[in-house]
């Protein structure tokens, strides 16, 4: 049970708004939600909070559109994070380019977030559906044009649909990569972070070490294992918050790799675990640091959640990251919660 105090602090929360107000949660009450649970959020349609402003943004610093797999990477420093997520933002069926449709969403999004004064953004992966080189590349230049409006770095993060063969079993790892015509075409967008679709950011705040690692799933190899690993024993050390981001959630067996590598990310410490592929928002089930954004365009999987949209996490002075998320087409507030430092 939790404390009448506790409670109170909840419901001031969602009355004054601020994702930054009040005391900061302790104990059993750390991760406590102000929206429903996660399993409510797979089943009946979310209420819309209104939650004002949540106050002063974080000021000062800059973060750097870079990537490294050395773990050297220098992304910029910062007073306090404050970023934008959302993901599979492809269409439904292969073309030359974006439906116009889509296209507007996914415009939406990232001026939004721009509007709300977020730093950067990381993406949870899927950004194109295409049948040949000429669609990928396409579709490829209309995600970008959508993120030009943020006009900040987007750390993307590489989805089944980035890689041709991944429905037939196969992967991009390695120098196959190079050679699957989705790939290639994801892997040049992403070139200016980074020459592999894997990679890590790391951030200064003022008050610790951000480190950001992006997984790419759909080319994992022996190298990718031993990188991953190696990256997380060392923010297990030196990091205040580690921010994972992959493509499939947990339970998604596709190909046995990919449980592997959610079971080997919660064998460590973490802050936030961002995941996509289904095409809803829920918080993951039984974790209340994981949570999947697959609503930023791509064909609905819930009939309950007919709405697309983002997310934004901010580093607030308790040091916990408070998370909202929101209706593109609305701007209503469809769930907010906040987790302490890993």
């Amino acid at each position: 049970m939790r404390s009448a105090a506790a409670f109170l602090r909840v419901l001031l929360a969602v009355v004054c708004g601020g994702a930054c107000t009040g005391s900061a949660l302790d104990g059993a009450d750390a991760a406590m939600s102000i929206g429903r649970p996660e399993a409510d959020l797979s089943g009946a349609p979310m209420p819309d909070l209104r939650i004002p402003d949540p106050g002063p943004k974080p000021l000062g610093g800059t973060v750097r559109a870079t990537g490294n797999t050395d773990g050297g990477s220098n992304g910029g420093v910062v007073d306090r994070l404050f970023f934008g997520f959302t993901g599979d933002t492809r269409p439904m069926s292969s073309g030359s380019s974006y439906p116009s449709s889509l296209q507007t969403v996914v415009n939406n999004i990232f001026t939004q977030m721009g509007q709300g004064g977020v730093q950067f953004a990381v993406d949870q992966g899927d950004h194109m559906e295409a049948s040949n080189g000429t669609q990928a590349t396409s579709q490829m230049a209309n995600y970008a044009t959508a993120t030009g409006m943020l006009g900040k770095p987007v750390f993307m993060t590489m989805g089944n649909h980035e890689c041709s063969t991944s429905a037939s079993g196969a992967d991009c790892a390695g120098s196959k990569c190079g050679t699957d015509y989705k790939c290639s075409a994801f892997q040049s967008a992403l070139s200016p972070i980074s020459s592999l679709p894997y990679y890590r950011v790391d951030i200064m705040t003022s008050t610790g070490l951000a480190v950001f690692l992006i997984v790419a799933d759909d080319a994992w190899d022996t190298t990718q294992a031993n990188w991953l690993t190696d990256q997380l024993e060392d923010a297990d050390v030196h990091a205040k918050y580690t921010i994972v981001s992959k493509h499939h959630p947990d339970g998604n067996t596709d190909r046995p790799e990919f449980q592997t590598i959610y079971d080997l990310v919660k064998a460590h410490k973490y802050t936030l675990f961002l995941l996509g592929h289904s095409h809803e928002y829920k918080r993951q089930a039984g974790d209340p640091r994981a949570l999947v954004m697959g609503l930023g365009g791509a064909p609905f999987d819930n009939p309950n959640q007919m709405w697309w949209g983002y997310g934004t996490i901010m580093q607030c002075p308790d040091d916990h990251l408070y998370v909202n998320v929101y209706d593109q087409s609305t701007g209503m507030v469809k769930d907010t919660f906040n987790v302490p430092p890993q």
